[in-house]
């Protein structure tokens, strides 16, 4: 499954209180029912699963387990307002429910309701749990609100993060990166695209898009790298606002234009690419930095 958002499922699994553990568990594994939903899930049969969790909640209303179970096959679906509606009842039953707190702000970002998705991807951090992915969903948010200056911050404790837990995604710099040039901070956007060049796997994706922003690669031989639906969203995305600091402000539209009609819904990207694409049709942009310096 794709990093993205409605691909909640891959990202949260881990620490599922009662799905997870469910196989070593002997108290949760008692309830028949929860043991079958989960089998389904794993075999990828979300409509069995979805009416097996319902039969559930039908004989417990208040299990939780079986709630978050029908949040993550909802984003899946792309159903983001029943989504929102399963984890938005966690929360009120849970209100330090973390990975309810992130799915919450998922299901709104998807919506496009990024006051509400920031409520809850802050929220989702409130604990301080050592997440990358809750603290990248702030800094996207941010992205998408024109908030820059906070998007880089969010980004550079996204990676931190990351970093506590031995990973090293490349996304959290490509929010900095472009958050830092929107922000007229030339200085640390230079600094943020030399670290990535250092620490990028080779011809590993997102690799690709890093040797794009040092004009190592033109915008096709990038896109010639992709291999997938969701690396070819990200693509144009970021040669859109490659194209968007440039101050060529109706190539960069094309490319924001092409993932509104054709992008994988389940990035981040997409939903930034549609923000900006909203944006670019009413507004021209100067360039915000000459990069050719």
């Amino acid at each position: 499954m794709k990093r993205g958002l409605v691909s909640l499922f891959v990202l949260v699994y881990g620490s599922l209180t009662g799905f997870a553990e469910l196989a070593n568990d002997p108290i949760a594994a008692s309830n028949k029912l929860l043991a079958e939903s989960y089998e389904q899930l794993k075999s990828e049969n979300k409509s069995e699963a979805l009416q097996t969790l319902g039969e559930i909640l039908e004989q417990d209303a208040d299990n939780l387990d079986a709630c978050f179970g029908q949040a993550i096959i909802f984003a899946e679906q792309e159903r983001h307002k029943d989504a929102f509606a399963a984890y938005d009842w966690i929360i009120q039953k849970n209100p330090h429910h973390a990975d309810a707190w992130n799915g919450r702000g998922l299901a709104a970002f998807n919506m496009e309701n990024f006051d509400e998705a920031l409520t809850s991807f802050q929220m989702s951090v409130a604990d301080h749990p050592a997440n990358g992915f809750f603290y990248e969903s702030i800094a996207w948010t941010q992205m998408c609100r024109g908030e820059f200056v906070e998007a880089a911050e969010w980004a550079k404790k996204a990676l931190l993060m990351y970093n506590y837990k031995n990973e090293a995604p490349l996304y959290p710099l490509l929010i900095a990166y472009f958050s830092y040039h929107e922000s007229g901070d030339g200085e640390n956007a230079l600094r943020t695209l030399q670290y990535a060049s250092r620490n990028k796997t080779s011809n590993q994706w997102p690799a690709p898009i890093i040797d794009y922003l040092n004009g190592k690669i033109n915008e096709a031989e990038l896109i010639s790298f992709v291999l997938n639906l969701a690396e070819e969203t990200e693509a144009h995305t970021y040669i859109g606002l490659q194209m968007r600091l440039l101050g060529t402000a109706e190539k960069a539209n094309l490319h924001f234009d092409w993932v509104s009609q054709n992008g994988d819904s389940q990035v981040f990207e997409y939903t930034l690419a549609r923000v900006l694409a909203s944006k670019e049709s009413v507004v021209t942009y100067a360039p915000l930095i000459d990069l050719n310096n």
